[in-house]
């Protein structure tokens, strides 16, 4: 039977690993690194493609992602700017999200 254990970051500064249990950590990690352990239904290996599906939270949830916003003045192609003005209402977040994915492209 496998025991989790989690420690917030100030109980772990109040109260600082034993070494037995250091070496719970290492004898674990090692037994992963060397393929000793069964999947856990917990936490189950997962594949590439599956990796790959993965997307950041503030996609997953747009509505609890709020991020912060910068006012700035840039210099765009004329041509550029009236096609995505074409597009209609709220081509400036338009133009973000385009940024957004060039920027974190995968």
């Amino acid at each position: 039977m496998n025991t989790m254990k989690t420690m917030t970051l100030d109980e772990l500064r109040r109260r600082p690993l034993t070494e037995a249990e250091k070496q719970a950590i290492h004898d674990a990690a090692e037994k992963v690194h060397d393929g000793e352990t069964e999947d856990d239904p917990d936490c189950p290996i997962l594949t590439e493609e599956q990796l790959r599906q993965f997307r950041p939270w503030y996609e997953v949830h747009p509505d609890w992602y709020k991020p912060k916003k910068s006012d700035v003045h840039i210099k765009i192609d004329t041509d550029v700017l009236q096609w995505f003005k074409r597009q209609g209402k709220g081509y400036q977040t338009k133009i973000n999200a385009v940024l957004r994915e060039y920027a974190f492209a995968r």
